[in-house]
Formats: C-alpha cells, structure tokens, sequence
C-alpha cells in the first residue's frame, strides 16, 4: 500500500498581557520592550529565510498594540529609572535595580565578563537583606554599567549590529551616562521597526499570521467558569460561577479588529489563549469567521477515549494527525498538537548541538510515519515563540537554521496550517472535552483557592457593573487612554484587562516569579479602575492582595539526622527527620522539571554540621548530575557577604571545600553549619555545569530557612 503525504505544520505563539493599568503612567513590567529588542524584530526574518519550510506565527493584539504604544515614546519603569543618571538614584532605587536589573537568562548574562562579575557579586543576598551593607558594595559606576549590561543582553542579532552597541559589546564596562542614554535612544528607535519587520515577512510567502482574542482570555472560563469540571469533575470551582459568552466574544471581535488594523485583513487561523478550547467557546470562534484552530493532543484523546486509555503509536498517529471539526458542524477545523516534537524544541533541544537535534526532530518525524504508513497525516508542532530561545546558543537561531536545513534537504512537506485545513477533510468529531495545552484539563487557571478567590473578585465585580457596561462600546487600551472614551467603556475596557489568562496563571503555588505581587495588583487595578470609571466605590477586598506567597520548606525538618555520606541513601530512616524543598518546575513555559527534583536538610544534634541530601529528576546522581557542580550559599553574618561552597559533583566520597560529598543514587553533603544565626538556619544550593555556569536553583530565590533541634547555636 502505498504511503499517504505526512504534511508538518510550525506555530509560534507571541504573547504578553497588557502591563500597564489605565492612569496613564509607565508600563509597570518591561517584557514586552525587551523582547522587542531581542526577538521579535529578528525572528520574522529567521523564519522566513528558508522557502520551502513555512512558519504561522500567533501574534496576541494586545502585545502589538503595547509594541505601538512603546515605538511611538510610551515607557516602563525598567526604562524609567534607566533614563535617571545613577548618581540621582534613592536607596530604594539601588535596591530596585539590584533586585531587578539581573532578570535575564544565565546564558544571557555570562556573555558579559563584566556583568557575571557583578551578578557573582551579589550572588545569594536575599531581598530582605537588600538593605545598606550590599548597596555600599556596589559603586555608582558599578550601577551604571549594570544598566546598560542589562539593555546589551537583551538585545538581538539584529539590534547589536548597531556601530554603538558593537562599541558598547566589545569595551564591555566603564560606560557612561551619555553612552548609557545613546543605547536607549537607540533602542527606542528600533522599536519601530519590528511591526514592519512581520510585514516584510508576510510579503515573502513563507509566514502566515494568525492572532487570539484580544487580551489572551481562557475562552472556556469566560463562557462558563464551570467548563473545568469538563476534564476534572473533581476539581474545587470558584463559589461565584462566572459565565460572560458575551465578553468571550468581544474578545474576538477585538482581537481580530485590532490585527486587521496592523496588518490589513484579517487571519484565517488562531491559537485559542493556552490552546483552551470547549464546545461553546468553538462555536463563538466560528461565529466570528475564524476557519481553525488548535489544542493539544490530551483535549482530544480526553474527547474520544476513556483518560485511563493507552495508546500505541500506530494508534495514536492515526488518531492525532489529523484535521478535526465537530459533527454539529460550530466549529473551525481543529488541529491538535504533538506534544513530544512541541516540547523538545520548547524543553529539550537548548542543550544538543543544533545537527543533533534536528537529525533527532526528523528521526522522531519518521517513526510518525512508519507507525502508520497507510495514513494521510498532519503533525501540528506548536510553542512558545519567544521565551524557549533564551535556553538557546545565539537566541536559537543555530538550531533554527540547522532544522529548516534538514527538514528541506530530506523532502519533508512542511505547510502552513491554513493549506493544511483546506487540502485535508476533517473528521468528525463527536464531542469535546474543555481543555487546553497544559495536562489537558483548565486546573491552571482555575480550581485552587487563589484562582477561585480571583475569579469570584472578577465575578462580582464584573456583576455589580454588568448593566451599565451592556451596551458601551468595546475599546482597547490605546483608545481609553488617548482620552475622551466614555465612563462606560473605560470600565468595560478595564474589565477585559482582568479577564486575561495571565493573572490566573501566576495565582496559586503551581507557578511563581519574581514578578508576582505587580500581577496581583495588575489584576486589582483593573478592577478598581473599572469601578472609579463608574463612580463605583471600590470593594475593600481589591485593597489587598489576593494572596501572599512565600518559599517556606514544603517539609520542615523536625529532628536531627546523622546520615552517612556515601550518596546511596539506603536507610529510610537516615533522612526520616528531613525537611524536604522541592524544585520549581524549569522552562519558560513552567513545564517540566529541572535535573534537582527535591532537596532534603536538616542538622546533627550538637549543632555543629549541616546536612543535604539531593534527589535528581533521574537516578542514578552519578549519570544524570555527571560533570556537574553544586554551589551551597549561606548567609553571612550580620548581613555580611553570604559565605559560598563550591563542590563538583564526583561519583563516590570525596572532601571538598570542607564538606564531605557522595555522589551515588543521589547526592549526600555534610558542610560545618554557618555560625551568626541563633537557632535559624539558611541556605540556597545552585547547579552549575562545568564552567561554572548556573543551571537552576533551589529555591529559584531567597534562601531555605530553618530552625534547628537545639535551643541556642549562637554561642
């Protein structure tokens, strides 16, 4: 039987929530200005250089009106306190830019000498001793050049072209105020040119561009808030049951509006926000002209199979690759994304050479096709398109190049999703489960008490304003804030702002930043500002957070421990009085863990040694953690420079840097307790490569603190 076309499709998706609130001030986070500077001007011409592999790029309305608004002198307090002389700068200043100023990939910052060395520098001081004793370490020239070390990293290919920044790039340090405020004008400028840069793109042939409601809402949720129980009946759902379909389609209208005033027409094709799809939610996006979508392959198996069924490839080829529609016909065609190519681009790929992982891509293609050979295929493979390139060599465009290089030398049809939606019949599809890209189900934004205490905000809110907000018009930011919109549209437009995905996500433990608390009180200044639009007294509730998060151990350690050092753990007993911290999930996109899964402390009984016990994501330690090193850091005393331990991580016992080391099954680490602390304990252990290059941490900031058995370990 002869083989039916496998065709592949490449989504990328481009989003950023909308950072400011509606008083009209500076941007409060600066991500969407960064990226500009550093993807999104440079991807469009990467994509698009290679003919015969085809792109779709999802560009979110909201992140190209914020792209507008910067390009035309709009600002963020990053570029606020940049443009301020450092001479100038208060003490909280200092403290801002420390905190801040080093928000960068690792491998970003360790292209600058200059910039590792003061990142070194500050290396385990915690926020709350962010206090005179680390500000004074740092001299004003040492400030200065932080800045424009931070505005260097986050700049491309493209922009470091620039004569002033390949100047600034090769000295490297000893910048000054007028060179720091050419950069930024420079960088100002070039923001100009990144629209531009997707339209260049689109003329080739090789992009299409798809887009998403306007501010990146869970479709689902806002249709029914109920839609979760679809995947997850057993999940707790907000008390306060939100259901706006009729925001739900605002969103699009407004979305597709906004795209079509970029670009001039309007996309044939869309990435519901998270790839969150439900029945009623389909239908809106029918109604409003879109002719397909995507989701993950989890929602459709939820959809056709029992959750507990087992697939074998063959099956799972001839199940997944392929076009879908619903048999009630209110629907667009459906593609469902392969979740392993998807995520080794996303998770994986960073650390191969750029040959090696598009030789695997392909690999991995073919045994696609060989489970079912028979079989006319479409294997969507859908991502982030902006953070995974930071993990990346050259911001990702080695591999890039290497994947498109291989993909067309092996005659593997790559298409656009719309020529794959119009050349291939769909199949019914009977029903769908709600849910989206992350396990399948919505439980990322609702279902845990934060999301639902934020959701019941927005819910009571949204019902107290829902008569006088009916028949407003619908605006975006730009409009409200160019002034004289109507009290009704700005909270209707204020409204929509919370409605966004981007809060929920950042709700509860399952996901943290450094950046938390500004995307609560986003959230709450939306709804407030939608309120004072209407003459509405705010609700005390939006005064205070919606939840206060901090990093205590999961597990706090309750007795003392005298393990043996040998990496084996092979006594329960030896760590029974362990407390236990687990690792943050790595990635970008929150997904997947790290190479540490958990790290378990705690002390002896006289107080004189402190003992970790590292669990790895795959045993043995010895192979997963091999050519590794472990950096432990303890606070100084008395807000001194913290004290650092540097041990590699060698298979057996060893003594290194005054700790005894094992390195087996798992790591096993005695190092002399810090002295200076009273009964408290702390410490942060880093994972280093073998040029000392920081892979991950725990925790992802601050430090673990405990405390011990006995009474007093100050004496």
């Amino acid at each position: 039987m002869a083989a039916g076309p496998l065709r592949v499709f490449f989504l990328w998706h481009f989003h950023q929530p909308w950072y400011a609130d509606f008083a009209g001030g500076p941007t409060h986070l600066p991500w969407v200005r960064l990226h500009a500077l550093k993807d999104y001007a440079d991807l469009p011409d990467l994509l698009s250089a290679e003919p015969r592999v085809p792109h779709a790029c999802n560009l979110v309305p909201s992140l190209l009106d914020q792209i507008e608004v910067l390009a035309g002198g709009g600002s963020d307090r990053f570029l606020d306190i940049s443009r301020t002389p450092a001479s100038e700068w208060d003490a909280g200043t200092v403290s801002f830019v420390l905190n801040n100023f080093f928000s960068a990939h690792p491998r970003m910052i360790e292209a600058f000498p200059r910039y590792t060395e003061l990142k070194t520098r500050l290396q385990g001081w915690t926020t709350d001793v962010m206090t005179s004793g680390v500000r004074r370490s740092f001299s004003r020239e040492d400030l200065r050049d932080l800045v424009v070390l931070f505005h260097l990293a986050w700049s491309g290919a493209t922009l470091s072209k620039d004569p002033l920044l390949a100047k600034l790039k090769k000295r490297g340090h000893g910048f000054s105020e007028e060179e720091k405020n050419a950069l930024l004008d420079r960088q100002q400028a070039f923001l100009s040119e990144v629209i531009p840069a997707w339209k260049r793109a689109l003329a080739t042939g090789t992009i299409e561009l798809t887009t998403s409601p306007y501010h990146h809402p869970i479709l689902p949720l806002l249709v029914d808030g109920h839609a979760g129980h679809e995947a997850r009946p057993d999940l707790p759902l907000p008390h306060a049951r939100f259901r706006r379909p009729e925001d739900a389609r605002d969103h699009l209208a407004l979305g597709l509006g906004t795209f079509e005033r970029h670009f001039g027409f309007r996309p044939k094709g869309m990435w519901p926000p998270e790839g969150a799809v439900s029945e009623p939610a389909l239908a809106l996006m029918a109604e409003a002209g879109v002719e397909w979508a995507a989701s993950d392959e989890e929602v459709l198996l939820r959809s056709l199979f029992h959750p507990d069924k087992r697939f074998g490839e063959g099956d799972k080829a001839r199940t997944v690759f392929h076009p879908y529609r619903l048999a009630n016909g209110k629907s667009p065609v459906l593609f469902f994304r392969d979740r392993v190519l998807s995520d080794r681009i996303g998770f994986s790929y960073a650390t191969w050479r750029p040959e090696e992982a598009a030789a695997d891509f392909l690999t991995r293609l073919h045994a696609i096709r060989n489970a079912a050979p028979e079989e006319e295929l479409v294997v969507p493979v859908i991502l982030d398109g902006e953070n995974a390139w930071e993990t990346y060599p050259e911001n990702g465009a080695p591999f890039l190049r290497a994947l498109s290089k291989t993909l067309s030398e092996n005659g593997v049809l790559v298409v656009k999703p719309s020529d794959a939606a119009r050349e291939s019949e769909p199949r019914p599809l009977p029903r769908l489960v709600a849910g989206s890209w992350v396990e399948g189900n919505l439980r990322t934004w609702t279902g845990v008490p934060a999301k639902n205490r934020a959701w019941e905000l927005l819910a009571h809110v949204r019902e107290d304003l829902a008569p006088d907000v009916a028949a407003a018009p619908v605006l975006s930011p730009p409009e409200v804030l160019r002034g004289g919109a109507p009290p009704a549209a700005v909270a209707k437009a204020a409204l929509f702002a919370a409605e966004a995905s981007d809060w929920f996500w950042w709700f509860g433990d399952d996901h943290n930043s450094a950046h938390d608390a500004v995307f609560d009180a986003l959230f709450r200044a939306h709804l407030a500002t939608a309120c004072r639009a209407l003459g509405r007294p705010v609700p005390p509730e939006l005064e205070h957070p919606v939840e206060r998060k901090v990093v205590p151990p999961a597990v706090i350690s309750t007795s003392p421990l005298s393990p043996g050092i040998d990496g084996q753990h092979p006594d329960f007993f030896e760590w029974l009085g362990a407390g236990r911290q687990a690792a943050r999930p790595k990635g970008a996109m929150e997904r997947g863990p790290g190479a540490i899964k958990e790290v378990l402390f705690g002390s002896d009984a006289p107080g004189e040694r402190l003992f970790l016990c590292l669990h790895p994501s795959v045993f043995p330690a010895s192979a997963s953690l091999a050519g590794r090193r472990l950096r432990i850091v303890t606070p100084g005393p008395d807000g001194q420079k913290p004290e650092t331990r540097e041990v590699a991580l060698t298979p057996g016992t060893t003594m290194q840097a005054g700790c005894e080391v094992g390195v087996g099954r798992v790591v096993e680490i005695a190092l002399p307790r810090p002295r200076g602390e009273g009964r408290t304990t702390s410490f942060r252990v880093l994972l280093l490569d073998g040029e000392g290059r920081e892979l991950e941490a725990v925790p992802d900031s601050d430090f673990i603190r405990f405390e011990t058995a006995r009474a007093d370990w100050s004496a």
